[in-house]
């Protein structure tokens, strides 16, 4: 299907329109900072921040969430919205994460024979979703998108490809989904061949504001010969292991389980865990493998550009630069990727 024309006088109409059919988050304030939450106009989307404060995955895999309630009588599924989600404002770092979650959630090859383990929680909120991605049109300074295949106009993980281009948006599909529901919608126009020359306009000035590639072709084989080397002293020498980073990250996808209750009954809770906590990997016996903070750090980067990669083909990583943006001592993950590269072992 064709790109078409959404005139922001008619956005409101447009809001109106999906939200009879799906439940609708965008980026909106919410103490301050910006995080997806449910809208019902458009006057609730905060529109000033390039990058949300919070990633969009805590839309599919919240930060706590109700698995299952019990009592004498027995166990009972949590209440669930009924409603299929669709997410407005997605910049392409959020959407493409999504893809890389659904790889662990969705399809991950960790059951015997090779069966794909699939979690329902996420695939109820995940499969029936409609994303409508925005491209970027003026990068940050800490966007790094494209040293992972991403890009400000990149449109993978959307559904529906949306453009600002100052006094209308433009819409295009990306899937079958996107397709269906720009089919529906009544306040699209069609485009003329000077909003398509805006479109690539657009997208040409925000290639040219993104930084250098970065040659990442040899970071898994620099990784494992790292693993035991002094480096991860040097690069974890000032973090506090606050896990700022974890949680505003789109890919970081740890959790714990807690059960909470009394007077016979309760519920079980998954929660976001990071692996930047002490006792992240402590152990019933009191020992921890990971008790030191070097170790915790280096298994953060680990996992996301070396066991990752050697699971799914893929570095765990968009590029979105929120970890830049919140570490409180500024430990840049940029920096670590070159120091990584560069690193000159140690003659023992």
């Amino acid at each position: 299907m064709k790109m078409v024309r959404l005139d922001k006088q008619k956005f409101d109409d447009f809001i109106r329109e999906l939200s009879a059919e799906y439940s609708i988050f965008a980026p909106g304030i919410v103490g301050g900072k910006t995080e997806f939450i449910p809208i019902e106009s458009g006057e609730q989307i905060d529109t000033a921040r390039q990058v949300t404060d919070m990633s969009a995955k805590g839309i599919f895999f919240p930060p706590s969430e109700v698995l299952f309630e019990y009592d004498k009588d027995g166990i009972r599924a949590a209440e669930t919205s009924v409603r299929p989600i669709a997410v407005w404002g997605m910049r392409n770092c959020d959407s493409r994460s999504l893809i890389m979650l659904d790889r662990v959630f969705g399809s991950a090859m960790q059951m015997p024979d090779d069966k794909k383990f699939q979690d329902p929680y996420w695939k109820e909120k995940y499969d029936n979703s409609l994303i409508f991605g925005l491209a970027c049109n003026e990068p940050l300074s800490t966007c790094f998108c494209n040293w992972f295949g991403g890009g400000p106009h990149n449109t993978d993980g959307m559904d529906v490809s949306v453009i600002d281009a100052g006094d209308f948006f433009l819409f295009e599909p990306v899937s079958d989904k996107g397709s269906d529901i720009i089919g529906k919608l009544s306040s699209v126009t069609d485009t003329s061949e000077e909003d398509k020359a805006m479109a690539e306009k657009l997208a040409s000035n925000a290639e040219s504001m993104m930084p250098p590639l970065l040659d990442l072709s040899d970071l898994g084989e620099r990784l494992s010969v790292l693993f035991d080397e002094h480096i991860w002293d040097e690069i974890s020498a000032k973090c506090i292991n606050c896990g700022a980073c974890t949680f505003s990250c789109p890919t970081c996808h740890c959790f714990d389980m807690q059960d909470e209750g009394r007077d016979g009954k309760g519920k079980r809770v998954r929660i976001w865990d990071s692996c930047m906590f002490p006792i992240f990997t402590m152990e019933a016996s009191g020992h921890n493998p990971r008790a030191l903070s070097r170790e915790r750090v280096r298994q953060r980067v680990m996992h996301k550009y070396s066991y990752y990669p050697e699971n799914y083909g893929e570095i765990l990583c968009t590029g979105c630069g929120r970890c830049v943006m919140v570490c409180p001592v500024n430990l840049d993950i940029r920096e670590v990727l070159r120091k990584i590269l560069t690193y000159k072992e140690q003659v023992r």
